[in-house]
């Protein structure tokens, strides 16, 4: 699905001048097709441009990690100024609570009162344990009276143990590995769904690196309920201990429990504030690395063409090291939070020792009391040090999540209307009302651009870079809403329609494809999954590749790389043209849909376009005048407005914008051929 986001979304900046003729294979590399960007859209993510210069120092890098930080700071900041604290502030997080607790799922809520079953047996287990020991220890004490083994007493203990020890921790792990995958799929797919409905003006501003790694980290938060199931128990087996021990000994030895269990938590609390901002560093960091690796894999090609190799193996070592450095710290103060509390357990454990072989001196206790002393704290030591870890865990995932929950924040700015209706295209007629747009309100983009394209017709878009020529697609298409105006087809608005229903209606052949890693087969098929082989080949006959792709040993099984690596320019535009003769939609939008293809393939192709259009709306955005010279309506664009429409030889007639820009290109096609 990111690949197919980036198809219309993304634009490359790099066009290297186009071969001539193709003579390369289709496995013997990419050409890139000449074709422009109109550059009428909003800054995009990725330019080369945008990049970490060469000359910038890595305190200049944690500079804009800063910022991020400030950002998320004021968020947090901000968030809980609106719900009254830190309360509040965690209440947010529920948004959550549908994903991760399963309301509905019965499968999962059987699994759920397995571990529940499980850890009220392990509270009792956890004191039945310690005393039956002591009871052992009694009844050997007295063997050397009786002469008889107790061995009543030991199978009593042992039997306590295989609970605890074997099938009670097997079904709570199982559980706990149930239960959290359960959370894990429902909030990946959560996530998912909603970062792909989100509207084009988000996914164009967004490093798609750093979204990934949002939602990653954010699916953390799937450990929670196995965190509830440890914190909660833990407190409860505090408070009966303070009970049982205050009864079997006395208030003191309830008070050394009490305040060791309160110091505990008291260090983890003072440690957890130390590295929670380490932490969230680490955090943004560990982002940052990501979506420096991200660019540059990404743009392999760009970084080879420029030859800086070496500018980007030390762009991501430098983000290493910082993700590495703040890691360090972070780790370091873990480890001395962990002295601290494990000190405190022992100082606790000595002390309450003291008091019992005190209490055995006087005759209060007897020895088989220590021992149960010793076992039993050891049986709540082991929890009590996975409260601290579990503290830190839950901390640590809700700093993570909180990128994720900005991004659940965001609600895509172009969406159906609670009455949309189904679009059902019967005739293909497009009328473009005194529509106006701007991605900025201090640059215009479109100014009052008004026509009708007839069912049947073909209607093409030509003018200099900038003219506003692709924004008129991206408004068809409803990436955005016009802000003036209106776009009616079959007479209904777009903006009256589901998405999914317009955009069904509607195929496309981009300037710049994209296809997935896959086999030629699935991506053809892409288009119309549901498909034969049969016409997956028919569409790629018409569109002129079949031929290459029976040359190659897999034939329609080759797979074509990342971002079809594998294909030149002009092949990868043959793909995207079969996807849409294959899909066979009402309305076709072609922009520059022959950009990429040599001359003698370019009529062929023109032909099979043709075919495709007989009977269907057909809009074209073309630079070159000599494809669109057979257009029924010819819109001549200059900076967001209409200047002149009418056919080829309406134009030519007029003498105008359309006639100089047809005799500069004819002027330099007769040029090349000389």
């Amino acid at each position: 699905m990111v690949a197919w986001s980036a198809i219309l979304v993304k634009k490359t900046h790099l066009h290297p001048v186009k071969d001539e003729e193709e003579t390369r294979g289709l496995l013997n590399g990419r050409d890139s097709g000449e074709g422009s960007d109109d550059g009428d859209g909003p800054a995009e993510y990725g330019s080369i441009n945008q990049q970490t210069s060469g000359h910038e120092e890595e305190d200049e890098e944690d500079d804009d990690e800063d910022e991020d930080e400030k950002e998320i700071k004021r968020l947090q900041k901000q968030r809980m100024a609106e719900q009254g604290g830190w309360v509040g502030y965690l209440r947010g997080f529920a948004i959550f609570l549908p994903y991760i607790v399963p309301y509905r799922d019965r499968h999962a809520q059987l699994w759920v009162f397995i571990m529940l079953v499980c850890v009220s047996l392990e509270r009792v287990l956890i004191v039945m344990i310690p005393q039956q020991l002591s009871a052992v220890t009694d009844s050997l004490a007295a063997t050397a009276v009786t002469g008889h083994v107790p061995w009543a007493t030991i199978i009593a203990w042992g039997l306590l143990r295989f609970p605890g020890s074997g099938m009670t921790h097997m079904l709570k792990t199982m559980a706990n590995t149930r239960i959290s995958q359960f959370a894990y799929s429902q909030l990946k797919s959560a996530s998912f769904a909603h970062v792909m409905g989100l509207s084009m003006d988000y996914h164009t501003t967004k490093s798609s690196g750093k979204l990934v790694k949002a939602i990653e980290q954010g699916t953390d938060l799937t450990s929670i309920i196995e965190n509830a199931f440890t914190i909660g128990p833990m407190l409860i087996d505090i408070a009966i201990a303070a009970v049982y021990l205050t009864t079997r000994f006395d208030f003191y030895m309830g008070y050394i429990l009490l305040t060791t269990s309160l110091l505990h938590i008291y260090s983890n609390v003072k440690t957890i504030s130390r590295t929670v901002p380490i932490e969230r560093i680490s955090s943004e960091r560990a982002r940052v690395e990501n979506e420096v690796l991200y660019d540059s894999v990404t743009n392999w090609p760009t970084v080879a063409y420029h030859n800086r190799r070496t500018f980007e193996q030390e762009r991501y070592a430098r983000v290493v090291r910082s993700h590495v450095t703040a890691e360090r710290r972070y780790y370091d103060w873990i480890d001395y939070g962990e002295a601290l509390r494990e000190f405190v357990l022992d100082t606790g454990l000595v002390l309450a020792a003291a008091l019992a072989a005190y209490r055995i001196s006087t005759g209060d206790a007897q020895v088989s009391s220590f021992v149960f002393l010793v076992v039993y704290w050891a049986e709540i030591r082991e929890p009590m040090s996975q409260l601290a870890w579990t503290f830190r865990e839950t901390s640590a995932h809700l700093i993570n999540a909180e990128w994720l929950f900005q991004l659940l924040q965001n609600k895509p700015t172009v969406q159906d209307k609670p009455d949309a209706r189904e679009l059902v295209v019967k005739e293909g007629r497009v009328d473009f009302d005194r529509v106006s747009f701007a991605y900025d309100p201090q640059r215009p983009i479109l100014r009052d651009v008004s026509f009708t394209a007839l069912p049947g017709q073909s209607v093409a878009l030509v003018g200099e870079t900038g003219g506003g020529k692709s924004t008129v697609l991206k408004l068809l298409y409803r990436f955005y809403d016009v802000q003036g105006g209106s776009i009616a087809i079959d007479g209904l608005d777009v903006r009256d329609v589901t998405l999914d229903s317009l955009r069904d209606n509607l195929g496309i052949v981009p300037q710049d494809p994209s296809v997935f890693d896959q086999t030629i087969m699935d991506n053809v098929r892409y288009a119309h999954p549901h498909a034969t082989p049969a016409d997956v080949v028919a569409a790629c006959k018409a569109a002129q590749i079949h031929d290459q792709i029976m040359s190659f040993p897999d034939a329609y099984g080759t797979r074509l790389g990342e971002r079809g690596v594998r294909l030149s320019g002009g092949e990868l535009q043959r793909v995207a043209i079969a996807r849409v003769l294959l899909r066979r939609p009402r309305i076709v939008v072609l922009d520059e849909a022959t950009s990429a293809v040599d001359s003698r393939t370019e009529a062929s192709v023109q032909q099979a376009l043709r075919a495709l259009g007989a009977g269907r709306t057909v809009f074209t955005v073309a630079h070159r005048l000599s494809t669109v010279v057979d257009a029924d309506l010819i819109l001549v664009m200059d900076k967001g407005a209409v200047v002149e429409r009418g056919t080829h030889g309406e134009l030519l007639a007029i003498g105008g914008r359309y006639t100089r820009l047809w005799e500069m290109q004819t002027a330099h096609s007769r040029v090349e051929d000389d």
